[in-house]
């Protein structure tokens, strides 16, 4: 028994689950395919300075944005905030930083060392196969992404079919606007997607497409020098701006799944959807997943237990705190991937009635607050009108 706790994926979700549990006194070896945490980037980073305070991720790892611009073909709505809202973050800085916690807790951290397939005995997951040993242990979680690699050879195969696909270029670009972020929709920059711009921080801007598929078949790696190139267009100036990075990447744009948890295997992050379908956004997501599915492990070992029933309580913690919100978000994505430039626009006039304050609560995927329901009833009839 190597470990009392394998976990494949050093992401967020991964490294928060292992400092969770090591806290708790247990033995935890961290499995990372890759030759560095956080790498190879495949996010744009972007999030909410309460929410990483919450979190605990250091200001020195996110840049401040102080005003969003929100572009449709031919409508534009502009939000300002004096004390800032959202934040892009140095992906991996914070991802080297959960690592660091998740390592002062206890946590063993091996790179190079890829998760290829759960051992199983009589049902049971039991520990997994790296590309050059076995290591067994009490519990095996599955944070390796969308590709949910464990879990779907344990049998509990989540079924993803849907996809936001990116591509970004983070550039060093001088001449940038460093307070602001764009967002960009419609058929010539993103077709049933959005495209982005978003400054992080000493001249450092990523520019990236998403495009979901398969509502749409585009490949965003079309869109992406299109939109650079003409980024003057849309008020960016990228003058003299250079590729330092190419990202690409894959999150599942779909809610979350119906079961976490097998007999001796949990699964966390975006290998089970915990992440906002809305614009894709997974990084907090993906914290609070490690965090909450640590606490639920860290219990049915102290019980001896890691039955689906001792894990499953992860399941209902996660429908209770985040279901309906992450739901709605994902009903809210699959109707906008279908929309036009013609009701982008009318839909962008809509985006205009929203406070600074009730557009960032949109964005958080915080849909059920009390907030929506108050600007519903203040403009029934604007709301009526352009939104047929």
């Amino acid at each position: 028994m190597q470990s009392d706790v394998i976990i494949a994926g050093a992401g967020p979700a991964g490294l928060s689950a292992a400092a969770t549990i090591a806290r708790a006194g247990r033995t935890v070896t961290v499995l990372e395919q890759n030759h560095e945490i956080g790498s190879p980037i495949r996010t744009s980073g972007g999030s909410f300075i309460d929410e990483m305070d919450a979190l605990g991720i250091p200001r020195r790892l996110y840049h401040p944005i102080s005003r969003v611009r929100f572009l449709s073909p031919k409508e534009a709505a502009t939000f300002d905030y004096p004390q800032p809202k959202f934040c892009i973050l140095d992906v991996r800085g914070t991802f080297q930083y959960l690592a660091e916690r998740a390592i002062v807790e206890g946590a063993q951290i091996r790179l190079s060392a890829h998760a290829a397939n759960p051992i199983t005995e009589d049902g049971i997951v039991r520990g997994v196969r790296t590309n050059a040993e076995e290591l067994r242990s009490k519990l095996v979680i599955d944070a390796t992404g969308y590709r949910s690699t464990l879990l779907k050879q344990a049998g509990l195969d989540p079924g993803f079919r849907r996809f936001g696909v990116g591509s970004e270029y983070d550039l060093f670009a001088p001449h940038c606007d460093q307070s602001e972020a764009v967002l960009l929709v419609g058929g010539t920059v993103a077709p049933s997607g959005y495209a982005w711009v978003c400054p992080w921080g000493r001249g450092r801007v990523r520019v990236g497409v998403g495009v979901v598929h398969p509502d749409s078949r585009e490949n965003p790696e079309d869109y992406l020098d299109a939109l650079v190139a003409n980024a003057d267009r849309f008020g960016v100036n990228l003058k003299g701006a250079q590729p330092v990075e190419h990202h690409t990447g894959l999150i599942p744009s779909e809610r979350f799944v119906d079961r976490f948890a097998g007999d001796g295997i949990l699964g966390i992050g975006d290998a089970v959807g915990n992440a906002s379908s809305l614009l894709g956004e997974g990084i907090r997501w993906a914290i609070h997943a490690g965090r909450m599915a640590g606490e639920v492990a860290a219990r049915a070992l102290a019980k001896g237990d890691v039955s689906r029933a001792a894990l499953e309580p992860f399941e209902r913690q996660w429908r209770k705190r985040f279901g309906s919100d992450l739901r709605l978000a994902h009903e809210i994505n699959v109707r906008i991937s279908k929309w036009d430039d013609d009701k982008w626009d009318r839909r962008t006039k809509l985006l205009k009635l929203l406070s600074p304050d009730q557009f960032a609560e949109a964005l958080k995927t915080n849909l059920r607050g009390r907030w929506l329901w108050r600007f519903a009833a203040s403009h029934s009839r604007e709301l009526a009108a352009g939104w047929r």
